[in-house]
This record gives C-alpha cells, sequence and structure tokens, in this order.
C-alpha cells in the first residue's frame, strides 16, 4: 500500500505541474507560452527533493524530465537512482519484499537506458549498483524468513518482541530485546543471525558481520547468512558438508 501512495504521489506531482502549464497558456488567450520547466530545471528541481529525501516528488521531477527529450540518458539514471533509494528506505522499515521490488524497478529501468543508450557508463554504473543491494537485500530476507520458520529455541519470544519494538519505531528496545536473545541462546545461530540482519539495517557493518559470522560458525546452513557476509566482504570458510539455503 505505501508503495501505491509513493507512485500515485509522484504521478500527481507531476500532473500538476503539467496542468498549471495548461492553465497558464489558456490565461494567456491562447498563445503557446509554456511556463513547463526544460530538462535541466526538471534534473535540478529532482535533485533538490532527493537531497530532502522527498522521493516520490524526485521521481516526478525525473519522469518529468524525461517525457521532456527521451533523447537525454540523465533523466533515466536518476530515476533509477530513486528507485534505489525507495529500495534501501524500504530496508530500514524491514519491508523487505517492498526492498526487493524496488531494487528490480532500479534494475529494469537501467536496463531501459543501457538498451536505448548504449555504452552510457553511469547507466552500466547503476545497475551494477542495484545488482549488489538486490543481493544483500535478498540475504537479509532469506535469513528473516528462516529465522521465523524456526519454532523451538529459548529466545523466540525475545526475537518476536524484538521484531515488534522495530515496527513501531523504538529501535533501541528492538535491539535490547535482540542483545537479550544473544544471551539466553549463545549457542544457537538464530538469535545472531538476527541480530545482524538488524545491524544491517541500521547501517552498524561492523557489529553485522561479528554477529552473522557467530551466526555462519554454529550453523553453516542458515539460510541468507553467508550470502550476507559475501555481500559484506567478509567470506568465511565454507565447510564442504554445509548445504547453504536448507
Amino acid at each position: 500500500m505505501d508503495e501505491v501512495l509513493r507512485i500515485n504521489k509522484s504521478f500527481k506531482f507531476k500532473s500538476s505541474i503539467v496542468c498549471g502549464c495548461l492553465i497558464l497558456v489558456m490565461l494567456d488567450g491562447g498563445a503557446c507560452i509554456s511556463s513547463q520547466p526544460n530538462v535541466e530545471e526538471s534534473i535540478t528541481e529532482g535533485h533538490r527533493e532527493f537531497r530532502r529525501g522527498n522521493y516520490a516528488e524526485a521521481l516526478g521531477m525525473y519522469e518529468l524530465a524525461e517525457d521532456t527529450d527521451p533523447e537525454k540518458p540523465e533523466a533515466s539514471y536518476y530515476i533509477g537512482q530513486v528507485f534505489l533509494a525507495m529500495a534501501d528506505q524500504q530496508f530500514v522499515e524491514d519491508d523487505l519484499p517492498g526492498a526487493l521490488r524496488y531494487c528490480d524497478r532500479a534494475i529494469a529501468t537501467f536496463d531501459k537506458s543501457i538498451a536505448a543508450f548504449p555504452g552510457y557508463s553511469r547507466a552500466l554504473e547503476g545497475k551494477a549498483e542495484a545488482l549488489k543491494l538486490r543481493g544483500k537485500h535478498q540475504a537479509v530476507y532469506e535469513i528473516a524468513r528462516w529465522v521465523s520458520a524456526q519454532s523451538a529455541f529459548q529466545s523466540k519470544k525475545l526475537i518476536v518482541e524484538a521484531r515488534e519494538y522495530s515496527s513501531s519505531g523504538d529501535l533501541d528496545g528492538a535491539q535490547l530485546a535482540l542483545v537479550k536473545a544473544v544471551a539466553v541462546d549463545p549457542e544457537n545461530a538464530v538469535p545472531h543471525a538476527e541480530l545482524g540482519r538488524f545491524y544491517l539495517r541500521i547501517g552498524n557493518k561492523s557489529k553485522a558481520i561479528t554477529s552473522l559470522r557467530r551466526a555462519y560458525q554454529l550453523d553453516p546452513n542458515a539460510a541468507g547468512v553467508f550470502d550476507a557476509l559475501v555481500e559484506l566482504g567478509s567470506v568465511p570458510s565454507y565447510p564442504r558438508n554445509a548445504h547453504r539455503g536448507r
């Protein structure tokens, strides 16, 4: 639902600009004088909204720039960057399916740009960035699913409690509950994996690696943990008898 609202907001923002231009033309007695911004103005305004964190508005301006001059590749690149920012926003909010959807939109946008403008290096770089981000989000999604599937362990209640804190925006409460979960169940990979996933969400890479490596030591088959460590650039030695994605 949040995703639909964001896209609708972008559409309404762009439409309001176009409607405003038509009204000005009508008030001017039908003269063909338009105040619609040119490509550079639209992109500049898009950058301004992007820096403010107004991603729907930024998307609307970049799409307006793309509509104004489809022969220029810059707008499509910036549209892809907005989708990546939206993916990260969903990731922080623990909406992992939403994060993956925005990564896919970014990849599709960069693919479209590459097809239309072969050799456009920024689109190639953007796609590489999007694929890397999607890999990280997919690994964390697999960890979350694996943790949820585990049914009998001491720290289960604390992990559920931590997710409730997190969904209400209480990250301090979520972190405290997860640290307690690790303390009461230290030899179980599950709370370590969940704590590592939490640290990834809040951008604490070093602590995420520490927790995920401990989870991997305790259970090399823990879904998503090995892949998350790879994405973090901390590849552990991989036991031959382990089977990833159990």
